[in-house]
């Protein structure tokens, strides 16, 4: 694997992005957490300067975060912040999983271990159109670093293609989130995380209106997909010439690709405008498959694919 997917494992099927180490799909926390290689906590250590006299200064108020398993630095906090361990991360899915309503699916760290995720399949699914299903899942993320917050989130997977229609911060449904100023409060979480089912019936209910409407090639490029992919573009001598192939950007080449051959490929319709991003970011975007990862989920192509959502809506209104 690369930098950006430093250790993961999975159960069930293989995951999109075909990374991970593959578990029985009955594995416990405690299995999920070894197999993922997140056996490991962050340690909060005083942090202390050598004087030129050779004395050692101890800085106030100031502490290292360090793993504990191979001394890998991640910043510098204050004695207000508290780290969240990757037990704790994977951990909180526990009741859920023991009480049958949800299925821990793959859990691991991206980018050197700053950030540990947990992915659980929640018992509810929906069908956008006939035989076009799309699961429910919680999202845990957990960041080693200053400054970021621990998030819980509803999101959702389209079958036919293994797209994630709504993966990453910012563009998947907020159940809960803390930093990392007071110990974390597994109850609050608990309660918000309870909410997940009300937010997959609002994503039912926007996929649906998004599937209804019509729209052909070129509208979804100069309505959505530039001004999203290729926002310099607008004003450029070429838009209006945008559509023929030897002045297409190569990511609009690439969505049309999407639009026109990804599975489950339904042109002519927002459901499909929305579907060929998801492809492409999950899919096409980037020169390998964790990379691809880590931008659809926490970087640029997560925010891209709620851009692209909501110019739909707005469309569709």
């Amino acid at each position: 694997m690369t930098h950006q997917v430093e250790t993961m494992a999975y159960a069930n099927q293989v995951p999109w992005h075909g990374l991970g180490a593959r578990v029985d799909q009955t594995v416990s926390v405690e299995e999920m957490l070894e197999a993922a290689g997140l056996n490991w906590n962050l340690l909060k250590l005083p942090l202390t300067a050598e004087l030129p006299d050779g004395d050692e200064l101890t800085i106030k108020d100031k502490f290292a975060l360090v793993r504990d398993t191979d001394h890998r630095q991640y910043g510098v906090c204050s004695k207000a912040w508290h780290p969240v361990q990757p037990a704790e991360t994977i951990g909180f899915m526990r009741e859920y999983v023991e009480a049958g309503g949800a299925t821990l699916e793959t859990a691991g760290s991206l980018r050197n271990g700053r950030t540990v995720w947990g992915l659980a399949r929640l018992d509810h699914s929906f069908n956008v159109r006939r035989n076009d299903a799309v699961n429910g899942y919680l999202l845990i993320t957990s960041p080693m670093e200053v400054g970021r917050a621990t998030q819980f989130r509803t999101t959702t997977v389209r079958v036919v293609c293994a797209n994630t229609l709504a993966m990453a911060e910012g563009s998947s449904e907020l159940n809960y989130s803390q930093n990392h100023l007071t110990e974390f409060n597994t109850e609050a979480a608990r309660e918000a995380v309870g909410q997940a089912h009300e937010n997959l019936l609002a994503a039912e209910k926007r996929f649906k209106t998004i599937a209804k409407m019509k729209i052909d090639l070129e509208d979804v490029a100069r309505k959505v997909w530039l001004p999203v992919f290729e926002p310099d573009s607008v004003d450029s001598e070429a838009w209006g010439d945008i559509m023929l192939p030897e002045n297409q950007p190569k990511s609009l080449e690439q969505l049309i690709d999407s639009w026109n051959n990804a599975p489950g490929a339904t042109p002519g319709t927002g459901w499909g405008a929305l579907n060929a991003v998801t492809h492409y970011a999950d899919h096409v975007a980037g020169h390998n498959n964790a990379t691809r990862m880590h931008r659809s989920w926490v970087g640029d192509l997560s925010r891209k694919k709620v851009e692209v959502e909501r110019k739909l809506l707005e469309l569709a209104a």
